[in-house]
């Protein structure tokens, strides 16, 4: 993630962080695509998983860290409107994804989901 576009970090616990960045962009004709990407690196661990077969199976399949990504965005904003269009979904984050983020379980949740994911769509490495 490029660390110069950074807006906020939020410390989870547990060595996660959150990251927001901004990744807004020129869209056509004085109009903007107003972008916050989230993301975090939820570090591995055997908890989640039945035993250690499982969880080994689970570090061949998502590696060491399960990376969570969300994006927040508007499209076709004008010039004038991005701080304030930026706010909004700054404080959509806090209202919605922040709590989902700050729960207690959630890496638990998380890597379980994600591999649960993988095993369906055989889509991981």
């Amino acid at each position: 993630m490029d660390s110069e576009r950074i807006i906020r970090e939020y410390d989870l616990g547990g060595g996660i962080t959150a990251r927001l960045r901004d990744a807004t962009r020129h869209y056509f004709g004085g109009y903007y695509h107003v972008r916050i990407e989230v993301s975090a690196d939820v570090p591995l661990s055997a908890a989640p998983f039945a035993d250690a077969e499982e969880y080994r199976a689970a570090l061949r399949l998502l590696g060491e860290q399960v990376h969570f990504h969300r994006t927040l965005e508007k499209m076709a904003v004008p010039e004038a409107g991005i701080a304030a269009v930026r706010q909004g979904l700054l404080e959509a984050f806090d209202t919605n994804v922040l709590p989902y983020l700050s729960r207690p379980d959630f890496p638990e949740r998380f890597m379980r989901s994600e591999y649960a994911r993988c095993l369906k769509s055989n889509a991981c490495r």
